[in-house]
C-alpha cells in the first residue's frame, strides 16, 4: 500500500483551501445584514372600509345597487382627500364624475367613470391621488383591467396631460417627469419624459432594459441583494429627486408576504450633461 507523507497531506489540504478561495472570489458577492435598508411598509387602507362593502353585502347584489354603492364610496373617498388638500372649492366628485375648475375655463373639467353590466370587470374609474400643494399639481388616477393611467392637473393654467404610467414623479424644474410602465407586472422598466414647448412631456428616453449596461447594473444590483428570492411589494415603487438631474429609484421586497417590513433596493438615475442621457447606476451614489 502506498504510503501519504505528512508534506503530501499538507500539500492536498493547501490545494483544496486555495480552490476552494479562488471559487469565493469568483462568485458574485452578496449583501451583508449591514447592507441591508429595512422599511416598515405601510398597510394601505381599502376605501370600502371607511362606510360601504358594495362587493359582499346582500343589499347590493343588484348592478344598479352595486353602482350606487360604489358611487357612494368613491364619492366620500375623493371628496374627503379634497378637503383635506384644502381645494374642495375647486375639486369635487358628484356620484360617477370628478369635477375640477380651472382658470381660463368656462366649465370645469370633468372626469366620467365608465360602467356598463356587460364588462363589470373592465370598468375604468377616476380617483384623486396626490396633490403638489407648492405646485398646484393635482394628480388623478384611472384603474382598469391589468393597467392603470394616471392624468396631471395645473389648477392655476388649466394645462393637463395623460399619463400610461404609475408613480409619476416631476423634478424640480419641471423639465422631467419620471414613473414606471402601467402594465401589470412591468414595474421595473422606469421611463423619463422630458417637457417640450407645447408645454406636453414626451419621449420615452429610458428603460431599466435600454442598454446592456443598464441592464448589467440591474441584475447585479438585484442578485448583490437576492432580491430574487424575495416578494417584491407592488405599487410600493417611489421616486426622490436629488436635484434637477438626478433622482432615486426605489423598489421594496419582503421576505414573507405576511411580513410588515421590506428592504429596499435603489438605483440612481444621473443625466450626462455632455451627452444630454440618462445613465442608470447601482445604489445611491
Amino acid at each position: 500500500m502506498q504510503k501519504i507523507s505528512i508534506t503530501n497531506i499538507g500539500k492536498v489540504l493547501t490545494t483544496g483551501l486555495l480552490m476552494a478561495l479562488s471559487s469565493i472570489a469568483i462568485a458574485a458577492p452578496f449583501a451583508a445584514m449591514d447592507d441591508y435598508d429595512w422599511v416598515v411598509m405601510e398597510t394601505p387602507v381599502d376605501p370600502a372600509t371607511y362606510k360601504y362593502d358594495c362587493h359582499n353585502d346582500y343589499k347590493y347584489e343588484t348592478y344598479d345597487a352595486l353602482q350606487n354603492c360604489l358611487y357612494n364610496l368613491r364619492e366620500d373617498a375623493d371628496n374627503a382627500l379634497s378637503k383635506q388638500w384644502n381645494i374642495s372649492d375647486k375639486v369635487f366628485r358628484e356620484r360617477n364624475a370628478i369635477y375640477i375648475k380651472v382658470a381660463n375655463r368656462k366649465n370645469p373639467l370633468v372626469f366620467v367613470d365608465y360602467s356598463s353590466p356587460y364588462e363589470e370587470d373592465f370598468n375604468p374609474y377616476y380617483s384623486l391621488q396626490d396633490y403638489d400643494k407648492s405646485r398646484k399639481l393635482l394628480t388623478i388616477h384611472q384603474s382598469f383591467y391589468e393597467g392603470e393611467s394616471l392624468t396631471v392637473v395645473n389648477l392655476v393654467t388649466g394645462f393637463w396631460q395623460d399619463f400610461s404610467l404609475r408613480k409619476l414623479s416631476i423634478s424640480p424644474d419641471m423639465r422631467y417627469i419620471v414613473g414606471f410602465e402601467s402594465e401589470m407586472g412591468a414595474t421595473e422598466h422606469v421611463n423619463i419624459l422630458e417637457r417640450q414647448d407645447s408645454g406636453y412631456y414626451e419621449g420615452y428616453y429610458k428603460k431599466v432594459y435600454s442598454s446592456s449596461d443598464d441592464s448589467k447594473n440591474y441584475d447585479n444590483h438585484k442578485k448583490f441583494y437576492q432580491a430574487d428570492k424575495a416578494q417584491q411589494v407592488y405599487d410600493s415603487e417611489t421616486f426622490t429627486w436629488v436635484n434637477d438631474d438626478k433622482f432615486y429609484a426605489d423598489s421594496f421586497y419582503k421576505l414573507n408576504q405576511a411580513d410588515s417590513a421590506a428592504f429596499r433596493v435603489r438605483y440612481t438615475f444621473i443625466k450626462n450633461t455632455s451627452t444630454n442621457k440618462w445613465q442608470l447606476y447601482e445604489g445611491s451614489r
